[in-house]
């Protein structure tokens, strides 16, 4: 997919874009309740969208495209994304940003579930994104035809908006959340980590791994975008915790929180990061 032309047009004919979002958001494994926070003004599930490939239908994995009301600003909530190891490939991984970009979103904020690896990380955690590591042995950025807009060699250094990082820190304290820092590194899956593995991502300095949001951020950044994400620690990586069941659980039983911090978060985008 080099040209999102028509997908955009179907998507602004149905009031997509309509008002200029200020952000647009990913919600990652389990984080679907958040959705409910966005008072919908149009929906769409990513199936119903020409040209995009169905979703891969994955247990707790809702794909599905609102803008609305996000806790007094106008948002794109993306519930559920693109999986490498679902089959889907690196472009179609960075669809999202691409879709948000093109109906006017400047700011995309990522969540995602990942597994602890430095010491003191546990689950129920909450790390704020300050850089990742790319273990997926892909990019969305290669091949022809070039992605309209995207720089092809894009710089990634400050990826993660330090000032927003910041700010979402501090939107963690607000709401009663104490949140840390640290590197995400991303790897394709669908296979959890071994020991060796873990013990190799930390030798890298990755402070927690997952299996998305760095094609997605990749993206976001060759168009200019600014990024921040925030990562839910649902399990010790390469522990016998590992499953997917047990990262939707982590992902349901804390929305709540992430809910929280994540209008924190927006209701401050107004004011100045401090």
């Amino acid at each position: 997919m080099s040209d999102l032309g028509p997908e955009l047009s179907f998507l602004r004919d149905r009031g997509f874009g309509a008002a200029v979002p200020t952000l647009a958001l990913i919600l990652g494994s389990g984080f679907g309740a958040i959705e409910a926070a966005c008072e919908p003004q149009v929906r769409i599930d990513y199936v119903e969208i020409p040209g995009l490939p169905a979703p891969s239908g994955l247990p707790g994995h809702v794909c599905r495209l609102t803008q609305g009301c996000l806790w007094g600003v106008n948002a794109l909530v993306f519930r559920g994304r693109y999986h490498g190891y679902e089959g889907f490939t690196a472009r179609e991984l960075g669809l999202l940003p691409r879709l948000a970009q093109g109906l006017g979103a400047s700011l995309l904020v990522v969540t995602n579930a990942s597994g602890g690896i430095r010491p003191g990380l546990e689950a129920g955690n909450l790390l704020a994104i300050t850089d990742h590591i790319n273990l997926m042995g892909l990019n969305p950025l290669v091949g022809l035809p070039r992605i309209s807009g995207a720089a092809r060699f894009a710089p990634m250094a400050g990826a993660y908006d330090p000032a927003l990082v910041d700010a979402l820190v501090a939107a963690a304290g607000r709401a009663g959340e104490s949140m840390q820092r640290g590197v995400y590194a991303a790897v394709l899956g669908p296979s959890f980590e071994t020991a060796a593995e873990v013990r190799a991502l930390a030798a890298q300095g990755a402070d927690a791994v997952g299996m998305s949001t760095v094609p997605e951020v990749i993206v976001a950044r060759a168009l200019g975008m600014s990024v921040c994400g925030l990562s839910l620690i649902t399990n010790r990586a390469g522990s016998s915790d590992d499953s997917h069941d047990q990262t939707l659980r982590q992902g349901n039983d804390n929305a709540a929180r992430l809910g929280r911090v994540l209008e924190q978060f927006v209701k401050g985008l107004g004011q100045p990061f401090n």
